[in-house]
Formats: structure tokens, C-alpha cells, sequence
């Protein structure tokens, strides 16, 4: 099971996420709940750092964790983009509940 964490300061606002563990929905390399996550989550982080010129306190990106966390600074720059993440993983929790947990804040 994916085991999301998402990363808020004080006034609600996102600062990024945290992804750990695998969808186990198959083999490795047919895994589309594993595919759809990950492609989710690299989009964005290249799209943060790429197109938004957004810098990071922190970027992991290893087997079976993915992490970003938004330096303050560039916070509201950054909303769309985590937020869409955001949907798009609840998106993929109501097709695949057994696959991935959200963490509570």
C-alpha cells in the first residue's frame, strides 16, 4: 500500500508531500496504481522546479519514496500545482482504496 503524507504550515497551506511503500496492485512493472502515483508525483515536482522555478527544502526520490517539501518563500507560487497533486491522488484512492492510505494531517 501507498501510504501518503501531505505537508501543511500553520495557516493550512501546502508545503508538499510524502509518498512511501508500493500499490501492490501487481507485478512490478504492471503496476498502474504504482505508475499512476509516481507519474503524479514527478509531474509536479518537475513542473514546481521547471516551469514555476520553485526551490525545494527538500527533494527525495528513491525506490519506493518520493518526498518534496516547498521552501516558504514560494509557498503561494506552488498551490496550484500541490493542489492538483492532492486531487489527482484522491482520484486514484477512490478507484483504488485497497492500494493507497492517506495519512491524516
Amino acid at each position: 500500500m501507498i501510504k501518503v503524507k501531505y505537508y501543511q504550515n500553520d495557516d493550512f497551506m501546502l508545503k508538499g508531500f510524502c509518498l512511501n511503500g508500493h500499490a501492490d496492485y501487481a507485478e512490478l512493472g504492471s503496476d498502474i496504481v504504482c505508475a499512476a502515483v509516481t507519474s503524479n508525483a514527478l509531474s509536479v515536482i518537475n513542473s514546481l522546479s521547471t516551469l514555476q522555478k520553485i526551490e525545494f527544502d527538500k527533494v527525495v526520490g528513491q525506490e519506493g519514496h518520493i518526498e518534496c517539501i516547498v521552501k516558504d518563500e514560494y509557498l503561494d507560487k506552488a498551490q496550484l500545482l500541490l493542489q492538483h497533486f492532492q486531487l489527482a491522488i484522491s482520484e486514484i484512492k477512490r478507484e483504488y482504496p485497497k492500494n493507497i492510505k492517506i495519512l491524516k494531517k
